[in-house]
């Protein structure tokens, strides 16, 4: 953990402060890599494979499609675990300041969860997600993502989990781009660290 916020922070100290190209308002695929580690007991690991689309709604909202697939080894057992969603991200464009550095963005979505592993959640099913963050847009094509997600169950309104997002995303030009992502799960106290290809059609 400490090692990924000081790769986070140096990432930041290194670029000046000038208007970039955000992660919100545009048309791009993500393609990633994601290695999960942690777990209630401390012996899950496990592989990901990401895959999102982003998808303008407005001029004030995206849609975004994500796919996760991930093989699992929990209590010395080799589980899979996959989810498909659609979240619907509202940017509050009205609140942007310093000349458009900081851009807040708030959301819900809803996916589906079959996951053997247990990882997520304690029960498959359809699954429910109230977001919200802000995105730091430093250089010309960096930026920093910081958000966080409550997502539960629509089969059990008890069935919660409360987690965290980090991401240092550069556009090296207005078509690729990288990612570094981070996040946390509070309940299932996992950590998922990982890496993804954009690429940004319009």
């Amino acid at each position: 953990m400490k090692c990924i916020l000081s790769l986070l922070l140096c990432s930041l100290l290194l670029t000046p402060f000038l208007y970039s190209k955000s992660r919100l308002g545009e048309y791009y695929y993500g393609f990633g890599y994601a290695m999960a580690d942690g777990g209630k007991s401390g012996t899950l690991e496990g592989d990901f494979l990401n895959l999102s689309l982003n998808s303008p709604a407005s001029d004030s909202a995206d849609f975004v499609i994500n796919f996760n697939y991930g093989n699992v080894d929990a209590d010395l057992k080799d589980n899979t675990s996959w989810a498909l969603g659609l979240d619907y991200v509202m940017q509050y464009n009205d609140y942007i300041y310093q000349n458009g550095l900081f851009r807040p963005f708030a959301g819900i979505g809803a996916s589906y969860l079959d996951d053997g592993a247990k990882i997520r959640l304690s029960e498959d099913g359809m699954a429910w997600k109230l977001l919200a963050g802000i995105e730091i847009l430093f250089t010309e094509y960096v930026s920093l993502s910081l958000g966080a997600n409550f997502i539960g169950l629509f089969a059990d309104f008890g069935e919660t989990d409360y987690t965290v997002d980090i991401g240092v995303t550069w556009w090296i030009n207005d078509v690729h781009g990288i990612a570094l992502e981070y996040n946390h799960a509070f309940d299932q106290d996992l950590d998922l660290i990982g890496l993804r290809y954009l690429y940004s059609w319009k």
